[in-house]
C-alpha cells in the first residue's frame, strides 16, 4: 500500500466514419513502447493504450506527454488531417477512483469523422 497514489491515463479512438480505420500508435511517458497497429471498425470505440504515473494528479495532462506516435488512416489509405496534439482535440473525462491514496483516471477519446480525411 502506497501513500503516493497513482494516475492512469487511458486513450481511445472513436471511429465515426462508415468504414474501418487503422491506427498506428505508441505511448510511453518513461520508456518507448513498440509501435502498435489496430483496426477500429466503423462506429466503434476502442481502447488503444494506457499509462500509469506515480502520484494522484487531479488535472489531465496533454496527450502528447504520453502518446509518442498517433496516425489514423481511413479505408482508402488517406491519413487523418485532424491534429491530435492539442488538448481540445480530445474529449477528456476524469474520475477520482479513490481519495486516499489519491487515485485518478483520465480517459481521452479522439473522435474521427469522414471529413477528417
Amino acid at each position: 500500500w502506497s501513500c503516493e497514489g497513482n494516475t492512469r491515463q487511458v486513450y481511445f479512438l472513436q471511429n465515426d466514419t462508415d468504414a474501418a480505420v487503422v491506427v498506428v500508435h505508441s505511448h510511453s511517458a518513461y520508456l518507448p513502447s513498440p509501435v502498435d497497429t489496430v483496426t477500429v471498425p466503423a462506429g466503434e470505440l476502442k481502447e488503444l493504450g494506457s499509462e500509469d504515473w506515480l502520484g494522484g494528479r487531479i488535472d489531465p495532462d496533454l496527450p502528447a506527454a504520453f502518446i509518442d506516435t498517433f496516425l489514423v488512416f481511413n479505408a482508402d489509405g488517406a491519413l487523418c488531417t485532424k491534429d491530435w496534439t492539442p488538448m481540445d482535440a480530445w474529449e477528456i473525462a476524469s474520475f477520482e477512483d479513490r481519495k486516499i491514496p489519491s487515485q485518478w483516471r483520465h480517459e481521452y477519446t479522439f473522435r474521427v469523422e469522414a471529413s477528417d480525411f
